[in-house]
């Protein structure tokens, strides 16, 4: 995929300081295969409790202005990324977004629902050479902010920051494996406000998994490791109503062979199961999902001819499969999937990219809604056929009556960009389509959203050179759910 807008997509799963991440050395280099690629170093894993430090009497605003837009889109003007979007408390919604400039920081922006207004925003600061990356953000039933963030002061480690309703940071805690690179990819809280993060731990051989828990006061609870030769990943994690723990990922075999795994922890770290998938054809999990007694899972196959797939798993939160086998959905070019939801029949919906299927070998976003049951229910590639484009889907949502909203961005052949949200019906009919017709250059589209209920729709992501300038400014919108 050599085109401009691919590259664009890709761009946000590097470093900001243009360093691979293990995601994607693993899964994105090239369009289609998956590269595992054994490091030597020595290991020592050690774990770091850093001190809290002491909360300013006043959070540090970002100095970026707030700033509306023709559609209903508000921006964030500065160069800022965005990297997490989550509930928060009374109305309001948490925006967490990499900046650029003097170093590479978190911004983050409490946002109200009703009209976009920032009601409170702060910085967590980097410095130049040890800068940090936000990766993941979640929020407890208080509406506190949790945020795993990735330093890159030449070696990288976890920062995990809790923060308050009002940006006041409540504590800080780190990990570090001792070795040359940690980076954490999920994060989620329980009903007790323990905070569960997962990644990567860099190792003798390649990388091993990691799921690392807190409480919510910021003692460290308990460390769990998948350790084999290769590359281990866990991208996504979630919890149950108990505080059971399950985290999905990957581990790397030998012969270029993968197998998806998704294993259970109780509250207190031990091993409840373990579920794997192995197949030639490297398979992975990327999203996990719990609702009630059922564990949904989605990732995709690749590296094989004829056999990359999306893929989607259904188990009961006792480990047992709620389906007979894996559900898949093959493409002869390869496929990604992004994201995960599932609607209150328990049907899953997975929304990804689809490579090279278009009459000019264009990249498509795809929308596969499964039944409760696990047979495909029906899956649709998005095409405007008045252009040609490289697109996809980063995020999907499902209200409560059925409806799906697939965001995500388009890339033009001439380098413009646009911002995407499509409106499928429950039975698959595109109702409404908003995008932000061609005004960007470079890399834009939406990487997050949000359903609060079937009024309260937003998704958030990045827009590249919308107003006058090559910057790019993080942006929300709000969808209207009744109309176009």
């Amino acid at each position: 995929m050599p085109r401009a807008g691919v590259h664009g997509i890709l761009a946000r799963d590097c470093g900001a300081d243009g360093a691979r991440t293990p995601r994607l050395s693993a899964a994105r280099e090239g369009a289609q295969m998956r590269i595992r690629i054994p490091i030597l170093a020595a290991v020592a894993a050690v774990l770091l409790l850093a001190p809290a430090a002491p909360a300013p009497a006043v959070p540090p605003q970002f100095p970026h202005s707030w700033a509306p837009l023709t559609g209903g889109l508000r921006q964030i003007k500065d160069t800022l990324d965005t990297r997490a979007f989550c509930k928060g408390p009374s109305g309001t919604v948490y925006e967490v977004a990499l900046g650029q400039t003097p170093a590479y920081y978190a911004a983050v922006a409490r946002i109200r629902v009703s009209d976009g207004k920032v009601v409170r925003a702060w910085t967590y600061p980097g410095t130049p050479g040890a800068g940090v990356i936000p990766r993941a953000a979640a929020s407890d039933g208080a509406g506190n902010l949790f945020v795993a963030l990735e330093t890159i002061s030449g070696r990288r480690d976890w920062v995990v920051v809790k923060y308050s309703p009002v940006g006041t940071r409540l504590w800080r805690r780190s990990y570090d494996s001792g070795n040359g690179q940690d980076t954490p990819y999920g994060m989620a809280v329980d009903r007790r406000g323990d905070v569960i993060v997962v990644g990567t731990s860099e190792a003798a051989g390649g990388y091993d998994a990691a799921v690392v828990k807190w409480s919510a006061g910021g003692a460290f609870r308990w460390k769990r490791m998948f350790s084999r030769p290769g590359l281990d990943l866990i991208e996504a994690v979630a919890v149950d109503a108990d505080g059971n723990v399950y985290a999905a990922g990957d581990r790397g075999e030998s012969g270029g062979a993968g197998t998806a795994i998704l294993r259970s922890y109780t509250s207190g770290g031990k091993v409840r199961w373990t579920a794997t998938a192995v197949s030639p054809a490297m398979p992975a999990w990327r999203h996990v999902v719990v609702r009630g007694k059922r564990v949904y899972v989605a990732g995709q196959s690749t590296g094989v001819p004829s056999t990359n797939a999306l893929m989607a798993m259904k188990y009961t939160t006792a480990g047992v499969r709620a389906w007979s086998d894996i559900r898949t959905l093959t493409f002869a070019n390869g496929a990604w999937a992004e994201s995960l939801a599932v609607d209150r029949a328990g049907a899953p919906v997975v929304a990804g990219v689809v490579y090279g299927i278009g009459v000019s070998g264009e990249d498509q976003g795809v929308v596969w809604k499964l039944t409760p049951a696990g047979g495909t229910a029906w899956h649709s590639e998005f095409e405007d056929v008045d252009f040609q484009f490289d697109g996809s889907f980063k995020a999907v949502g499902v209200d409560s009556a059925g409806r799906i909203y697939a965001a995500g961005g388009k890339y033009y052949s001439d380098q413009t960009a646009n911002l995407l949200m499509v409106r499928y019906s429950a039975g698959g009919s595109a109702q409404a389509m908003w995008r932000s017709d061609g005004q960007q250059s470079g890399y834009c589209a939406f990487t997050d959203l949000l359903v609060l209920s079937d009024s309260q729709v937003l998704a958030a992501g990045q827009v590249q050179g919308w107003v006058g300038g090559v910057n790019a400014d993080a942006c929300v919108y709000r969808a209207k759910t009744t109309g176009p």
